[in-house]
C-alpha cells in the first residue's frame, strides 16, 4: 500500500519511527527538511535568566501565603491550649508576636482578607497579655 501525498518531513519521521521495516521504506529517496532548524534570533543573556529564576509564579505567592496563615492559625491554638491549662509559656506569648512581626500582606484579595482576620485575633491575645507587636 503507498500513501502519497505525506510532507518530507512526516515521511521521514514515519520512516524513523520504523526501523524493522526499512526494506520495505519508500523507493523514494529522503527528502531533507527545507527549513533548517535555526537557533534563537537573539541569544538568551546571564541576566534575563537570573530575572526568570528570581520571579515568583502566582501559585508559589498563594502557596507561601497560606502557609503563612498556617503558621499563624497553629501558633494561636497552641496559645490558646495553654491559656486553657493555665498562664501561656512566655515563649508561646513571643511566638505569636513573632509571627505577627514578619506578617506579608499578600497580592491575593482574599488571602489578604484571611491573613487580617488572624493578625487581629493575634493583636488582641497579645493586648490581653500586655505585649504590643
Amino acid at each position: 500500500m503507498r500513501i502519497t501525498g505525506l510532507t518530507a518531513s512526516l515521511q521521514n519521521l514515519l520512516l524513523a519511527t520504523q526501523p524493522k521495516v526499512a526494506a520495505f521504506a519508500v523507493a523514494e529517496p529522503r527528502v531533507q527538511d527545507a527549513a533548517p532548524v535555526t537557533p534563537l534570533a537573539q541569544p538568551v543573556s546571564v541576566e534575563m535568566l537570573v530575572t526568570l529564576a528570581a520571579t515568583e509564579l502566582p501559585i508559589d505567592r498563594r502557596r507561601r501565603a497560606a502557609n503563612q496563615a498556617d503558621r499563624g492559625l497553629r501558633a494561636l491554638e497552641r496559645l490558646d491550649a495553654e491559656q486553657a491549662a493555665g498562664l501561656p509559656a512566655v515563649e508561646r506569648l513571643q511566638e505569636v508576636a513573632a509571627w505577627s512581626e514578619t506578617l506579608e500582606t499578600p497580592q491575593d484579595p482574599v488571602l489578604a482578607a484571611l491573613l487580617q482576620e488572624i493578625e487581629l485575633r493575634v493583636r488582641v491575645e497579645l493586648a490581653k497579655h500586655n505585649i504590643i507587636a
